[in-house]
């Protein structure tokens, strides 16, 4: 998926969080990734690093989370979750 693309969606709905999978690694951008960030602070690993200019965030996620949020969509290369806004406690 392009840059742009990508930018596309994150600004099209903010309750949700996209992963999008390249090279066989999950990354989220922006709002996906701050989504995600404070979703799972204090329950995985979360590693951010940002890349380029699009503010790419890798992203380390414990399988145990989707069990926490609705799969909305689920492809080859896209996963978009919705995940509950409150943190979940260690």
């Amino acid at each position: 998926m392009k840059p742009n693309d990508i930018l596309q969606l994150e600004s099209s709905d903010m309750r949700q969080a996209y992963l999008f999978e390249e090279d066989g690694h999950w990354y989220a951008y922006e709002h996906s990734a701050n989504r995600i960030e404070k979703f799972v602070k204090g329950f995985v690993d979360f590693k951010h690093k940002v890349q380029d200019v699009c503010g790419r965030m890798k992203v380390e996620i414990d399988l145990g989370i989707l069990e926490q949020c609705s799969i909305t969509l689920c492809e080859d290369s896209l996963l978009v979750l919705d995940c509950p806004r409150a943190t979940i406690k260690k």
